[in-house]
């Protein structure tokens, strides 16, 4: 079977599995291209993804130069300030705004309106990027000035399971669910300025936790493409 039978096959079992655990709700389907050829995003866009998330701006750069993907591309990576001209003129949303810095520079450097996701270190990490959960509305209700950007939603990136087991389980639903309230706490609100309609948060390995949760983006890359080569066994 050749790759692109691979990656089609691959969206649409995901996307069958997502029907059900859905259960009537829309979800989006990001492929995430991190280390992945133009040739294997173009595949998955051809399978009927949502989305594209790029974790880094100089390769989405090389990869979209001569042609976008003809469906939203997000900026899920890290956002450095010296990228920043390079990522609004790129992509559709960023998802990883993180600090009031980051936001002023996007709000300085845009010349239109821009859709940004906030991204929370929900289980606060050291090894994560993000706005620690009680930092977030205050964040959210002072966004109102920086006026070109449209805050969408929040995303995060969850614990990595340390092990198999019932209680490691329950450890990371805890996160999604304290995710889950913080985000419709947020929405709440009703700030005109932070719609708040997406959820972005499930991945690989625990992206139907999330979608039961009540995430609206997961964001998968293995589970579509396969492992990649370079982390393979040598």
């Amino acid at each position: 079977m050749s790759k692109r039978e691979l990656v089609h096959d691959r969206v649409a079992a995901i996307k069958e599995r997502l029907s059900v655990l859905a259960a009537g709700r829309s979800v989006k389907l990001m492929a995430v291209t991190k280390f992945r050829t133009r040739e294997e995003a173009v595949y998955a866009v051809e399978a009927g993804v949502d989305a594209i998330g790029e974790n880094r701006i100089q390769e989405a750069v090389v990869k979209w130069k001569d042609k976008l993907p003809g469906i939203p591309l997000h900026g899920i990576g890290h956002v450095q300030t010296n990228k920043v001209k390079y990522a609004i003129n790129l992509f559709d949303s960023i998802d990883s705004v993180d600090s009031e810095r980051v936001a002023g520079v996007l709000d300085r450097s845009a010349s239109k309106r821009m859709a940004v996701m906030v991204e929370v270190n929900i289980a606060d990490e050291d090894s994560k990027f993000g706005l620690k959960a009680d930092e977030v509305r205050p964040f959210l209700a002072q966004a109102e000035r920086w006026r070109k950007l449209v805050v969408t939603g929040l995303m995060t990136v969850l614990p990595a399971r340390q092990e198999n087991s019932v209680e490691e389980g329950r450890r990371i639903r805890q996160h999604m669910q304290e995710m889950v309230d913080l985000w419709r706490m947020c929405r709440s609100e009703g700030w005109p300025w932070a719609p708040l309609n997406e959820l972005s948060m499930g991945m690989s390995g625990d992206w139907e936790w999330a979608v039961e949760a009540g995430s609206t983006v997961i964001r998968l890359g293995t589970q579509i493409f396969g492992p990649r080569e370079d982390a393979l066994p040598r």
